[in-house]
């Protein structure tokens, strides 16, 4: 009998092994029990020790809404209540809402959705019934921000029994067309396509909810995206503070004049909430809930008090953000700040316009009216229109015993993606490429006085 030699003995036991994980399909039929959107079983005990041991998260939110509040967001905050409290008549409130309410928001259809899933046995089957009808009708439409795409793929999820073709269409066009084909390319480009509170917190709700009931994450490939995402956000607000008469709120960078919008701040802590409770063990993330765990931030008002009771963790330890770099450069971007005081100056650059804070006033900066560089300790923003020299040097020098720090110089306004020759006094000259928002970034020994030079390279 003719023996196998050992490389095709190799190949025919290969070719009954299963394919490897990474060639085959997703397979979208759900099969978790529910509550399958936010409230996987690890989650669900935590928020009911919350309410054993009255944390203050779950007396603000039992106050509201055992004093019949007016919420934001009826359906979902009465769900929540009524699943952590075992109370089935909060269920049964909620489902009433559900009925009732349009779809054609996204916030009302996740709010279907959600109430569907976690209320659907003491909602009693008619209201059942109608809640579903409505949660398949919404699946044929495939438009939409990402709120939108969130929302419908709740849907998909909380129907996933009573309508597994629709759903599973659903679930595949999410994953497969609208993140893998169109977000993920743009993410890895260094795009940011979550420029809306709203839609930066919706993606970390569908981070959640495939994970908890496909076993994905969308993260897979894109490690360099969200290993910013926790700095940029940190550093996206304005210094100061705004007082509201519910808590404090941090303000993320925006333009106009009008006062900032208080639900969109909101929401960029309920991101950030949401963030963190996905993953504690990257130190971003881990400087993210040392942000997080100031009290005075803590939403208390009837839109946010939901959010803080559902992602809040505070028994999760947390990093002191005083210890990352306060200058955020990536994607085109710029975010920096003097300190981590209250009272900081802060600058940021996005989407080619500048802004900087100081003194408790916002004050947009046109960088072709030749202004001149704005300083924020060892960083130093210096504007091409107003010239491509300047000196280092600017810190004064350290105190004895203290740690000189180099200086950072940023220049704005130049080529994106091209080539400039830097020449420093006493120097070899050298080659430096600007990035994808025109900003060439260039360090320099702490202490020394020099003249730099910066010209754009003959090709």
């Amino acid at each position: 009998m003719t023996q196998l030699r050992p490389c095709a003995l190799f190949l025919c036991l290969l070719a009954f092994l299963p394919p490897p994980a990474a060639a085959q399909e997703v397979d979208y039929q759900v099969y978790t029990e529910s509550p399958r959107l936010l409230l996987n079983q690890r989650r669900l005990r935590l928020l009911k020790r919350e309410r054993e041991r009255e944390s203050m998260r779950w007396q603000q939110f039992d106050a509201l809404l055992r004093g019949k509040a007016r919420m934001s967001e009826p359906g979902f905050t009465q769900a929540l209540y009524s699943v952590v409290s075992a109370q089935p008549g909060a269920c049964r409130q909620a489902a009433e809402w559900a009925v009732k309410s349009p779809v054609s928001d996204p916030s009302d259809l996740r709010q279907v959705a959600i109430v569907y899933d976690w209320c659907q046995a003491p909602a009693g089957e008619a209201l059942a019934n109608l809640m579903a009808r409505k949660l398949a009708a919404s699946l044929k439409d495939r438009s939409g921000r990402p709120a939108a795409v969130r929302s419908r793929l709740f849907a998909a999820l909380a129907i996933a029994d009573t309508d597994s073709q629709a759903a599973q269409d659903y679930l595949k066009f999410a994953i497969e067309t609208w993140w893998r084909q169109r977000l993920a390319p743009r993410l890895r480009a260094g795009e940011n396509p979550f420029t809306s509170r709203a839609d930066l917190y919706a993606l970390i709700e569908i981070l959640h909810a495939v994970r908890d009931n496909l076993r994905l994450d969308l993260r897979e490939g894109l490690g360099q995206w969200f290993d910013e995402l926790a700095p940029l956000q940190i550093l996206s607000y304005y210094p100061q503070p705004w007082p509201a008469a519910e808590n404090e709120y941090r303000i993320p960078a925006y333009t106009g004049a009008a006062d900032p919008d208080l639900r969109e701040a909101a929401l960029s802590r309920a991101a950030e909430l949401a963030l963190v409770a996905f993953d504690a063990n990257a130190q971003p993330l881990q400087f993210l809930q040392g942000w997080l765990l100031q009290d005075r931030f803590l939403m208390r008002g009837e839109f946010g008090i939901a959010y803080e009771f559902l992602w809040a963790n505070p028994y999760q330890p947390g990093l002191s953000y005083s210890y990352m770099p306060d200058v955020f450069h990536a994607r085109g971007e710029i975010l920096a700040r003097s300190s981590w005081d209250d009272d900081a100056a802060w600058f940021g650059f996005w989407d080619g316009q500048a802004q900087a804070f100081q003194q408790g006033r916002r004050m947009a900066i046109r960088t072709e009216s030749r202004p001149g560089p704005v300083a924020l300790g060892p960083v130093k923003v210096f504007f091409a229109s107003a010239g491509l020299r300047f000196e280092t040097g600017w810190q004064p020098p350290p105190e004895e015993g203290a740690k000189a720090v180099e200086e950072v110089a940023f220049l704005i306004g130049l080529a994106p993606g091209s080539l400039y020759d830097v020449e420093v006094d006493d120097e070899e000259m050298f080659e430096a490429r600007s990035d994808s928002g025109g900003i060439l970034e260039l360090r320099f020994p702490p202490g020394r006085k020099a003249g730099v030079r910066v010209r754009k390279a003959e090709p």
